[in-house]
C-alpha cells in the first residue's frame, strides 16, 4: 500500500470532517491523536505491529532525512524508498543548476543522466515528487506559480462550500435547503480531493492516466453550483 496515498487520504478526510461541523472537528481531532499515537508506537515497537505496516513505518526516518542515502546498503526492503530519494536528490541538483527558471518543462528525463546518483540509471520520467519536479523543470518561478494555482483552487472551492453550506435560508421549503446541503457536500468533497492530491504529490506525480481531466471535471461541477442566496430571502447561520 502507498504511504503517500494513505497520508493524503488521512488529511483529506480530516479537512472534510473539520469543516463539516464542530462535533465532527472534535471527533476528528481525537481520532487524529489516536492515529498519531499508533504510528509512533508502531515506529518504536515494530515487533508488536503487523509486519507490512511495521515495514512502512520504519521507512519514515529515511524520508525525514535521518538516514544517509549514499551509505545505506540497497535491499529489497528499502529499494522503493532509496529509489524515490535518489530521484529527489537528482531533482534538487537540477534546480541548483538553474534555480530561477529550471531546466525546462518536460526536461527532467533528458537532464537526469547528468545529475543522477550512482546505480540509479533509469530516469522514470519524473522526480516522484510533483513539487521537486516543478522546481527542477521550471525553477522557483514555476514552483511558486503552481503553488499559487493549487492554493487558489482550494480557497475558491472552500468559498463555494461556505456559500452553499454555511447558511440555511428562511422562507424556503426543506427540499430547497436539502439541495443546498447536497451542494455543500459536493464542494466539501472536492476540497478533500484537492487536499489529498496536494499531500500525496509530495511522494509521487499523480498527474498521469488522465487524472488532470478528473480534476477539471470536479472543478467544472463546483463552478456550476447555483448562487448561494436568492434575492429577498434572509440567511441564518446553521448551528
Amino acid at each position: 500500500w502507498s504511504r503517500g496515498g494513505w497520508l493524503g487520504a488521512l488529511l483529506g478526510v480530516a479537512v472534510v470532517l473539520l469543516l463539516r461541523s464542530r462535533r465532527a472537528a472534535l471527533l476528528s481531532l481525537v481520532a487524529l491523536m489516536i492515529i498519531l499515537a499508533g504510528l509512533l508506537f508502531g515506529a518504536l515497537q515494530p515487533e508488536l505491529v503487523l509486519a507490512p505496516i511495521a515495514q512502512r513505518l520504519q521507512d519514515i526516518p529515511a524520508y525525514l532525512g535521518f538516514s544517509d542515502l549514499l551509505n545505506q546498503p540497497l535491499t529489497d526492503e528499502n529499494f522503493a524508498v532509496q529509489e524515490r530519494l535518489a530521484h529527489w536528490v537528482a531533482a534538487f541538483r537540477m534546480w541548483e543548476g538553474s534555480p530561477w527558471w529550471g531546466v525546462g518543462a518536460g526536461n527532467y528525463a533528458a537532464i537526469y543522466a547528468q545529475v543522477r546518483l550512482p546505480f540509479w540509471e533509469e530516469p522514470l520520467g519524473h522526480a516522484h515528487n510533483i513539487y521537486l519536479n516543478h522546481l527542477a523543470e521550471t525553477g522557483l518561478i514555476g514552483l511558486v506559480a503552481y503553488a499559487v494555482l493549487w492554493i487558489s483552487w482550494m480557497v475558491w472551492v472552500w468559498v463555494r462550500f461556505q456559500q452553499a453550506g454555511r447558511f440555511r435560508v428562511t422562507g424556503l421549503d426543506s427540499a430547497v435547503n436539502d439541495e443546498r446541503a447536497w451542494q455543500a457536500a459536493l464542494a466539501l468533497g472536492v476540497l478533500g480531493v484537492l487536499v489529498h492530491l496536494a499531500v500525496h504529490n509530495f511522494f509521487d506525480n499523480l498527474f498521469v492516466q488522465g487524472i488532470y481531466l478528473q480534476i477539471a471535471l470536479w472543478m467544472a461541477v463546483v463552478s456550476i453550483l447555483p448562487s448561494p442566496e436568492p434575492k429577498g430571502q434572509v440567511a441564518e447561520p446553521i448551528r
